[in-house]
Protein backbone atom coordinates (compact mmCIF):
# COMPACT_ATOMS: atom_id res chain seq x y z
CA UNK A 1 0.00 0.00 0.00
CA UNK A 2 1.71 3.30 -1.18
CA UNK A 3 2.07 5.23 1.90
CA UNK A 4 3.09 8.61 -0.19
CA UNK A 5 1.67 10.22 -3.70
CA UNK A 6 2.86 12.66 -5.49
CA UNK A 7 0.53 15.05 -7.11
CA UNK A 8 1.56 17.10 -10.27
CA UNK A 9 -1.06 19.88 -10.52
CA UNK A 10 -1.95 22.01 -7.91
CA UNK A 11 -5.29 23.27 -9.35
CA UNK A 12 -8.54 22.75 -7.99
CA UNK A 13 -8.36 18.96 -8.90
CA UNK A 14 -5.38 18.22 -7.58
CA UNK A 15 -6.08 19.93 -3.77
CA UNK A 16 -8.95 18.04 -3.97
CA UNK A 17 -7.48 15.23 -4.26
CA UNK A 18 -4.43 16.12 -1.99
CA UNK A 19 -6.94 17.09 0.49
CA UNK A 20 -8.84 13.30 0.19
CA UNK A 21 -5.83 11.49 0.28
CA UNK A 22 -4.32 12.77 3.43
CA UNK A 23 -7.73 13.05 5.35
CA UNK A 24 -7.64 9.10 4.68
CA UNK A 25 -4.10 8.57 6.18
CA UNK A 26 -1.50 9.17 3.02
CA UNK A 27 1.38 11.82 2.92
CA UNK A 28 0.78 13.78 -0.15
CA UNK A 29 3.10 16.15 -1.75
CA UNK A 30 1.99 18.81 -4.00
CA UNK A 31 4.03 19.96 -7.12
CA UNK A 32 2.86 23.26 -8.63
CA UNK A 33 4.78 24.49 -11.96
CA UNK A 34 6.71 27.39 -11.19
CA UNK A 35 5.03 29.44 -13.67
CA UNK A 36 1.40 28.41 -12.37
CA UNK A 37 1.92 29.26 -8.39
CA UNK A 38 -1.64 31.08 -8.26
CA UNK A 39 -3.48 28.71 -6.21
CA UNK A 40 0.32 27.48 -4.32
CA UNK A 41 1.07 30.58 -3.08
CA UNK A 42 -2.23 31.28 -1.91
CA UNK A 43 -2.14 27.99 0.39
CA UNK A 44 1.41 28.71 1.10
CA UNK A 45 0.22 32.40 2.73
CA UNK A 46 -2.62 30.86 4.73
CA UNK A 47 -0.83 27.82 5.70
CA UNK A 48 -3.07 25.46 4.99
CA UNK A 49 -6.05 24.49 1.98
CA UNK A 50 -9.59 25.58 3.12
CA UNK A 51 -12.22 22.80 1.60
CA UNK A 52 -16.22 24.15 1.81
CA UNK A 53 -18.92 21.72 0.64
CA UNK A 54 -18.28 17.84 -0.04
CA UNK A 55 -15.21 18.54 1.93
CA UNK A 56 -15.03 20.31 4.91
CA UNK A 57 -12.42 21.90 7.10
CA UNK A 58 -8.14 23.19 6.60
CA UNK A 59 -5.95 20.83 5.25
CA UNK A 60 -2.36 21.28 5.67
CA UNK A 61 -0.32 20.16 2.93
CA UNK A 62 3.39 19.55 1.60
CA UNK A 63 4.20 21.79 -1.91
CA UNK A 64 7.11 22.01 -3.94
CA UNK A 65 7.96 23.45 -7.38
CA UNK A 66 10.64 21.11 -7.78
CA UNK A 67 9.75 18.23 -10.15
CA UNK A 68 12.74 15.88 -8.56
CA UNK A 69 11.47 16.28 -5.64
CA UNK A 70 8.12 14.86 -6.29
CA UNK A 71 9.46 11.97 -8.47
CA UNK A 72 11.12 11.09 -5.16
CA UNK A 73 9.66 11.72 -2.64
CA UNK A 74 6.77 8.63 -4.25
CA UNK A 75 6.78 6.14 -7.05
CA UNK A 76 2.70 6.87 -7.77
CA UNK A 77 2.51 10.33 -9.67
CA UNK A 78 -0.78 11.50 -10.15
CA UNK A 79 -1.40 14.15 -13.06
CA UNK A 80 -4.02 16.48 -12.38
CA UNK A 81 -3.26 18.95 -14.49
CA UNK A 82 -5.33 19.85 -17.62
CA UNK A 83 -4.65 17.82 -20.55
CA UNK A 84 -3.78 20.87 -22.25
CA UNK A 85 -0.84 21.22 -19.28
CA UNK A 86 -0.19 17.59 -20.02
CA UNK A 87 2.68 18.05 -22.59
CA UNK A 88 4.86 20.53 -19.83
CA UNK A 89 4.49 18.13 -17.66
CA UNK A 90 5.85 15.42 -19.81
CA UNK A 91 8.89 17.90 -21.18
CA UNK A 92 10.06 17.84 -17.13
CA UNK A 93 9.11 13.87 -16.51
CA UNK A 94 11.41 13.04 -19.70
CA UNK A 95 14.78 14.09 -17.41
CA UNK A 96 13.97 11.52 -14.93
CA UNK A 97 13.88 7.60 -15.51
CA UNK A 98 10.71 6.78 -14.53
CA UNK A 99 10.75 3.09 -14.42
CA UNK A 100 9.69 1.87 -11.36
CA UNK A 101 7.29 4.51 -11.06
CA UNK A 102 3.20 4.51 -12.16
CA UNK A 103 1.66 7.63 -13.66
CA UNK A 104 -2.24 8.04 -12.94
CA UNK A 105 -3.29 10.77 -15.85
CA UNK A 106 -7.01 12.33 -14.63
CA UNK A 107 -8.16 12.42 -16.76
CA UNK A 108 -6.35 11.31 -19.38
CA UNK A 109 -7.47 12.29 -22.52
CA UNK A 110 -4.74 10.09 -24.02
CA UNK A 111 -1.96 11.56 -22.41
CA UNK A 112 -0.41 7.24 -22.99
CA UNK A 113 -0.34 7.93 -26.43
CA UNK A 114 1.28 11.50 -26.40
CA UNK A 115 3.73 10.03 -23.83
CA UNK A 116 4.75 6.72 -25.31
CA UNK A 117 8.71 7.35 -25.12
CA UNK A 118 8.33 8.36 -21.51
CA UNK A 119 10.70 5.82 -19.60
CA UNK A 120 7.76 4.68 -17.22
CA UNK A 121 6.79 1.80 -15.50
CA UNK A 122 3.36 2.24 -16.33
CA UNK A 123 0.67 4.57 -17.26
CA UNK A 124 -3.03 4.68 -16.40
CA UNK A 125 -6.31 6.92 -17.75
CA UNK A 126 -9.42 8.36 -16.03
CA UNK A 127 -12.39 9.52 -18.33
CA UNK A 128 -12.86 12.15 -15.18
CA UNK A 129 -11.61 13.90 -12.15
CA UNK A 130 -13.22 12.29 -8.98
CA UNK A 131 -14.54 15.93 -7.85
CA UNK A 132 -16.70 18.96 -9.44
CA UNK A 133 -14.83 21.70 -7.48
CA UNK A 134 -13.53 24.98 -7.88
CA UNK A 135 -11.01 27.30 -6.48
CA UNK A 136 -11.14 31.16 -5.60
CA UNK A 137 -9.87 33.60 -2.92
CA UNK A 138 -11.43 32.02 -0.08
CA UNK A 139 -9.69 28.13 -0.98
CA UNK A 140 -11.75 25.05 -2.49
CA UNK A 141 -14.85 24.21 -2.61
CA UNK A 142 -16.21 20.77 -3.66
CA UNK A 143 -19.41 20.55 -5.12
CA UNK A 144 -19.46 17.08 -5.79
CA UNK A 145 -17.66 13.54 -5.12
CA UNK A 146 -18.55 11.03 -7.64
CA UNK A 147 -18.95 7.77 -6.59
CA UNK A 148 -17.31 6.13 -9.85
CA UNK A 149 -14.76 6.84 -12.43
CA UNK A 150 -13.28 5.19 -15.70
CA UNK A 151 -9.92 3.76 -15.45
CA UNK A 152 -7.64 1.88 -17.77
CA UNK A 153 -4.16 1.61 -17.99
CA UNK A 154 -1.76 2.04 -21.24
CA UNK A 155 -0.90 -1.55 -22.35
CA UNK A 156 1.96 -2.31 -25.05
CA UNK A 157 3.40 -5.30 -26.36
CA UNK A 158 0.54 -7.18 -24.79
CA UNK A 159 2.12 -6.65 -21.15
CA UNK A 160 -0.35 -5.26 -18.47
CA UNK A 161 0.87 -3.95 -15.22
CA UNK A 162 1.43 -6.09 -12.43
CA UNK A 163 -1.48 -6.81 -10.05
CA UNK A 164 0.20 -4.73 -7.70
CA UNK A 165 -0.18 -1.36 -9.46
CA UNK A 166 -3.93 -1.87 -9.84
CA UNK A 167 -4.13 -2.74 -6.18
CA UNK A 168 -1.88 0.27 -5.56
CA UNK A 169 -4.86 2.49 -7.49
CA UNK A 170 -7.30 0.96 -5.82
CA UNK A 171 -6.13 1.73 -2.13
CA UNK A 172 -5.64 5.80 -3.06
CA UNK A 173 -9.05 6.53 -4.54
CA UNK A 174 -12.34 6.41 -1.91
CA UNK A 175 -14.53 6.04 -5.07
CA UNK A 176 -15.61 2.74 -7.35
CA UNK A 177 -13.18 2.19 -10.39
CA UNK A 178 -14.76 0.97 -13.71
CA UNK A 179 -12.03 -1.07 -15.23
CA UNK A 180 -12.14 -0.10 -19.46
CA UNK A 181 -10.74 -2.24 -22.25
CA UNK A 182 -8.37 0.14 -23.12
CA UNK A 183 -7.51 4.06 -22.44
CA UNK A 184 -9.96 4.52 -26.21
CA UNK A 185 -12.60 3.54 -23.96
CA UNK A 186 -11.64 5.94 -21.27
CA UNK A 187 -11.69 8.37 -23.76
CA UNK A 188 -14.52 8.35 -25.08
CA UNK A 189 -16.36 8.38 -21.70
CA UNK A 190 -15.09 11.48 -20.77
CA UNK A 191 -18.54 13.25 -21.39
CA UNK A 192 -17.24 17.00 -20.79
CA UNK A 193 -16.42 16.71 -24.45
CA UNK A 194 -20.17 16.33 -24.68
CA UNK A 195 -21.43 18.90 -21.96
CA UNK A 196 -19.00 21.67 -22.09
CA UNK A 197 -18.11 22.76 -25.66
CA UNK A 198 -21.85 23.10 -26.90
CA UNK A 199 -22.99 24.70 -23.69
CA UNK A 200 -19.87 27.51 -23.97
CA UNK A 201 -20.87 27.56 -27.71
CA UNK A 202 -24.43 28.24 -27.55
CA UNK A 203 -24.07 30.41 -24.42
CA UNK A 204 -21.06 32.75 -26.08
CA UNK A 205 -22.65 35.90 -26.32
CA UNK A 206 -24.08 35.57 -23.02
CA UNK A 207 -20.92 34.77 -21.38
CA UNK A 208 -19.34 37.85 -22.97
CA UNK A 209 -22.13 39.93 -22.34
CA UNK A 210 -22.40 39.42 -18.86
CA UNK A 211 -18.68 38.05 -18.11
CA UNK A 212 -20.62 34.54 -16.72
CA UNK A 213 -23.51 35.89 -14.73
CA UNK A 214 -25.56 33.34 -14.99
CA UNK A 215 -25.35 29.40 -14.29
CA UNK A 216 -24.02 27.52 -16.68
CA UNK A 217 -25.84 24.01 -16.49
CA UNK A 218 -29.34 24.99 -14.95
CA UNK A 219 -29.48 28.53 -17.22
CA UNK A 220 -27.48 27.69 -20.14
CA UNK A 221 -28.54 24.36 -20.80
CA UNK A 222 -31.93 24.12 -22.59
CA UNK A 223 -33.54 21.62 -24.79
CA UNK A 224 -32.40 23.38 -27.61
CA UNK A 225 -28.54 22.98 -26.27
CA UNK A 226 -29.58 19.25 -25.01
CA UNK A 227 -30.65 18.44 -28.84
CA UNK A 228 -27.42 19.66 -29.84
CA UNK A 229 -25.35 17.55 -27.49
CA UNK A 230 -27.43 14.62 -28.13
CA UNK A 231 -26.42 14.69 -31.54
CA UNK A 232 -23.07 14.56 -30.75
CA UNK A 233 -23.47 12.18 -27.89
CA UNK A 234 -24.69 9.92 -31.01
CA UNK A 235 -21.51 10.09 -32.69
CA UNK A 236 -19.50 9.09 -29.69
CA UNK A 237 -21.45 6.14 -29.70
CA UNK A 238 -21.18 5.18 -33.26
CA UNK A 239 -17.71 5.58 -32.53
CA UNK A 240 -17.51 3.69 -29.69
CA UNK A 241 -19.59 0.45 -31.87
CA UNK A 242 -16.99 0.36 -34.69
CA UNK A 243 -14.35 -0.60 -32.14
CA UNK A 244 -16.71 -3.12 -30.63
CA UNK A 245 -17.38 -0.95 -27.30
CA UNK A 246 -21.03 -0.66 -26.02
CA UNK A 247 -20.72 3.02 -24.57
CA UNK A 248 -23.29 4.84 -22.16
CA UNK A 249 -25.28 7.62 -23.37
CA UNK A 250 -23.53 11.11 -21.12
CA UNK A 251 -26.49 11.05 -19.49
CA UNK A 252 -25.74 7.47 -18.08
CA UNK A 253 -22.33 7.99 -17.82
CA UNK A 254 -23.09 11.04 -15.48
CA UNK A 255 -25.26 9.44 -13.46
CA UNK A 256 -23.33 6.20 -12.99
CA UNK A 257 -20.48 8.55 -11.86
CA UNK A 258 -22.79 10.25 -9.22
CA UNK A 259 -24.96 8.00 -8.28
CA UNK A 260 -27.92 9.64 -9.98
CA UNK A 261 -30.97 8.96 -11.96
CA UNK A 262 -31.38 11.73 -14.21
CA UNK A 263 -33.78 10.92 -17.42
CA UNK A 264 -31.85 13.48 -19.73
CA UNK A 265 -29.65 16.27 -20.06
CA UNK A 266 -31.89 19.15 -19.08
CA UNK A 267 -33.09 17.16 -16.05
CA UNK A 268 -29.59 16.68 -15.04
CA UNK A 269 -29.06 20.77 -15.46
CA UNK A 270 -31.79 21.71 -13.56
CA UNK A 271 -31.21 19.30 -10.82
CA UNK A 272 -27.97 17.83 -10.39
CA UNK A 273 -26.44 19.63 -7.00
CA UNK A 274 -22.60 19.02 -8.54
CA UNK A 275 -24.13 21.14 -11.56
CA UNK A 276 -26.82 23.38 -11.21
CA UNK A 277 -25.00 25.81 -8.83
CA UNK A 278 -21.95 25.64 -11.14
CA UNK A 279 -21.69 29.95 -12.50
CA UNK A 280 -20.24 30.25 -16.04
CA UNK A 281 -16.75 31.13 -17.35
CA UNK A 282 -16.52 34.68 -17.86
CA UNK A 283 -15.07 34.32 -21.26
CA UNK A 284 -14.90 31.72 -23.53
CA UNK A 285 -11.42 31.30 -23.30
CA UNK A 286 -11.64 28.92 -20.50
CA UNK A 287 -10.73 24.79 -20.67
CA UNK A 288 -14.45 23.73 -21.34
CA UNK A 289 -13.03 25.13 -25.23
CA UNK A 290 -9.36 25.11 -24.74
CA UNK A 291 -9.31 21.61 -23.55
CA UNK A 292 -12.47 19.88 -24.40
CA UNK A 293 -12.49 20.50 -28.11
CA UNK A 294 -8.85 20.00 -29.29
CA UNK A 295 -8.28 17.00 -26.87
CA UNK A 296 -11.53 15.59 -27.10
CA UNK A 297 -13.11 16.84 -30.11
CA UNK A 298 -10.95 16.79 -32.53
CA UNK A 299 -9.98 13.18 -31.16
CA UNK A 300 -13.29 11.74 -31.60
CA UNK A 301 -13.70 13.75 -34.92
CA UNK A 302 -10.61 12.09 -36.38
CA UNK A 303 -11.21 8.47 -34.86
CA UNK A 304 -14.64 8.70 -36.80
CA UNK A 305 -13.32 9.48 -40.10
CA UNK A 306 -11.01 6.86 -40.24
CA UNK A 307 -13.46 4.26 -38.57
CA UNK A 308 -16.13 5.24 -41.55
CA UNK A 309 -18.36 7.23 -38.95
CA UNK A 310 -20.29 10.32 -40.22
CA UNK A 311 -19.04 13.23 -37.32
CA UNK A 312 -20.50 16.29 -38.93
CA UNK A 313 -22.11 16.99 -35.82
CA UNK A 314 -18.74 17.39 -33.83
CA UNK A 315 -17.38 18.53 -37.11
CA UNK A 316 -19.53 21.55 -36.80
CA UNK A 317 -19.14 22.26 -33.11
CA UNK A 318 -15.16 22.39 -34.04
CA UNK A 319 -15.57 24.48 -36.95
CA UNK A 320 -17.68 27.14 -35.35
CA UNK A 321 -15.44 27.22 -31.95
CA UNK A 322 -12.51 28.23 -34.40
CA UNK A 323 -14.58 30.99 -36.00
CA UNK A 324 -15.02 31.82 -32.63
CA UNK A 325 -11.97 32.02 -31.21
CA UNK A 326 -9.12 32.05 -34.20
CA UNK A 327 -7.62 28.86 -32.85
CA UNK A 328 -7.11 26.34 -36.10
CA UNK A 329 -7.82 23.11 -32.64
CA UNK A 330 -8.04 20.54 -35.84
CA UNK A 331 -4.36 21.33 -37.03
CA UNK A 332 -3.46 21.88 -32.66
CA UNK A 333 -5.56 19.40 -31.05
CA UNK A 334 -5.20 15.50 -30.57
CA UNK A 335 -5.40 14.55 -33.93
CA UNK A 336 -4.49 11.09 -34.91
CA UNK A 337 -0.99 12.49 -36.17
CA UNK A 338 0.00 14.29 -32.88
CA UNK A 339 -1.60 10.80 -31.30
CA UNK A 340 1.26 8.53 -33.48
CA UNK A 341 -2.15 6.80 -34.93
CA UNK A 342 -2.23 7.82 -38.30
CA UNK A 343 -0.44 5.47 -40.07
CA UNK A 344 -2.33 2.32 -38.81
CA UNK A 345 -5.02 1.46 -40.98
CA UNK A 346 -8.90 1.14 -40.04
CA UNK A 347 -8.85 -2.68 -39.43
CA UNK A 348 -5.29 -2.06 -37.23
CA UNK A 349 -7.13 0.57 -35.09
CA UNK A 350 -10.07 -1.51 -34.67
CA UNK A 351 -7.66 -4.81 -34.12
CA UNK A 352 -5.98 -2.44 -31.35
CA UNK A 353 -8.35 -0.82 -29.12
CA UNK A 354 -11.21 -3.48 -29.76
CA UNK A 355 -11.64 -5.55 -26.33
CA UNK A 356 -11.06 -9.10 -26.06
CA UNK A 357 -13.68 -9.76 -24.13
CA UNK A 358 -16.03 -7.73 -21.33
CA UNK A 359 -14.13 -5.67 -18.56
CA UNK A 360 -13.20 -7.17 -15.37
CA UNK A 361 -13.35 -6.15 -11.93
CA UNK A 362 -10.48 -4.72 -10.12
CA UNK A 363 -11.05 -7.55 -7.49
CA UNK A 364 -10.59 -9.93 -10.12
CA UNK A 365 -7.11 -7.95 -11.56
CA UNK A 366 -5.91 -7.46 -7.92
CA UNK A 367 -6.38 -11.32 -7.36
CA UNK A 368 -3.96 -11.87 -10.33
CA UNK A 369 -6.51 -12.63 -13.10
CA UNK A 370 -4.59 -10.84 -15.78
CA UNK A 371 -6.68 -9.85 -18.40
CA UNK A 372 -5.35 -10.89 -22.21
CA UNK A 373 -4.66 -7.96 -24.59
CA UNK A 374 -3.87 -7.38 -27.94
CA UNK A 375 -1.93 -4.73 -27.76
Amino acid sequence: MPARVSIIGAGPAGFALAADLQNHGKDVLVYSHPTHQQHANKVKDRGSLRARGAMEGFVHLELTSDMGEAVAFSNLLVLTVPSTGQETVLHKLKKFSLHLHTIIAIPGNLFSLIAAELDVGCIFETNLSPYSCRMDKDGLTVLGRKNLIYIAPFVQRGRRPHPSAYAAIQDIFSMELRWCSSILEVCLSNVNGVFHPLMMLLNAGRIESTAGDFLLYRDGLTPSVANAMLAIDRVRIKIGEALGLQLKSAVEVSNECYGQGFADFVDLARNSPPHNKLRAPSTLDNRNISEDVPDLLVCWCTLAKKLGVDASPIKAVIVLVEMATGVDYMETGRNLRRLNLDTLSQAELIARFSPDEPSRTVANVVAGEMIPSRL
